[in-house]
């Protein structure tokens, strides 16, 4: 970016959106500890949009909505939680989730198997063998920037702007991929690779430009 726009900080007072699979603890610390202004969601983000407020309804009435973690509580000094049913899920191991690490609890097989309420709690079921677990990431910093961030997302004015990037960056990877397809490099060594990848790029670029100019030159028609 320094060589492309001559600025010694060409990020300064620019907002940076990123795809879902960057969203994690230490890239939003990372990015706050270089005042990098970043707008990246968490995979769950459109779960919550208000678009789908209305398959969320559907999905009450029939009794799909599966509890998080505020409607279960813990207990500090067993160190386990209690489930909305009463039953207890102690602490198994600690587990990598989503680029994250945390401590894994998990119910009996016999408490959920017959438990009234296991349609509420359990979203894929496997026969009588489901139970609940719960995954609680290490805290590792003393700011959560992972909840900030969701709620930044969560804001209308940030929606619109993330939904922006939709339309703007993944028409290019679809014209790539499926209209000229290069759905996979032909070549090896990183020289070669980027040539290849520049090579497409100029294709793309000269086919956006072709209608425009077109019409500017009166070759083709409004």
């Amino acid at each position: 970016m320094k060589e492309i726009t001559g600025k010694e900080e060409p990020l300064k007072k620019s907002l940076i959106e990123g795809d879902t699979g960057f969203f994690t603890e230490d890239n939003l610390q990372e990015a706050a500890k270089r005042n990098i202004n970043v707008l990246i969601p968490d995979q769950q983000f459109r779960q919550r949009d208000p678009y789908f407020t209305e398959k969320k309804e559907e999905k009450v009435k029939k009794g799909r909505v599966v509890f998080t973690i505020e409607d279960f509580v813990y207990d500090t000094e067993l160190d386990q939680y209690t489930c909305p049913a009463g039953k207890t899920l102690e602490y198994k191991n600690d587990a990598a989730l989503r680029n994250n690490t945390g401590r894994k609890y998990q119910a009996k097989i016999k408490d959920c198997g017959n438990c009234p309420l296991v349609e509420e709690c359990i979203k894929k079921r496997s026969g009588k063998k489901s139970k609940r677990t719960l995954y609680i990431a290490n805290k590792k910093y003393e700011k959560n920037l992972s909840e900030e961030m969701r709620e930044k997302i969560d804001d209308p004015v940030n929606r619109e702007l993330y939904s922006r990037r939709m339309q703007i960056i993944e028409p290019v990877f679809a014209s790539l991929t499926y209209c000229k397809g290069m759905d996979r490099f032909t070549l090896r060594t990183q020289k070669k690779v980027n040539t290849q990848w520049l090579l497409f790029c100029i294709v793309h670029n000269m086919w956006k430009c072709m209608e425009p100019l077109g019409r500017k030159c009166g070759i083709m028609k409004e």
